[in-house]
């Protein structure tokens, strides 16, 4: 594959949140963005050799820490809705 060329699988995870939030912490722990951890991943599936992280461990890149502090937000707003939903229901 050219290095230009830009490729795209856009994945429906319906019905698999912790699958998906799982996905994102255990990237964000290997210090990796989600779509490494995904292509290593997918890699792994087919008998791909994966990408080796660096040996040397830089620093989080900002694209991680977005990632991680999304999830977070995510899962916050979605515990408030639920318990305002909760709260109109009673």
């Amino acid at each position: 594959m050219s290095e230009k060329e830009r490729l795209q699988l856009n994945l429906r995870l319906d019905g698999y949140r912790e699958l998906y939030e799982a996905v994102k912490a255990e990237a964000a722990r290997q210090n990796t963005s989600v779509n490494s951890f995904v292509i290593n991943a997918l890699k792994s599936s087919v008998g791909w050799q994966q990408e080796e992280p660096p040996s040397n461990q830089s620093p989080l890149s900002l694209e991680v820490i977005l990632e991680a502090v999304e999830s977070r937000l995510d899962n916050i707003l979605d515990e408030k809705i639920q318990e305002k939903l909760g709260e109109l229901a009673a």
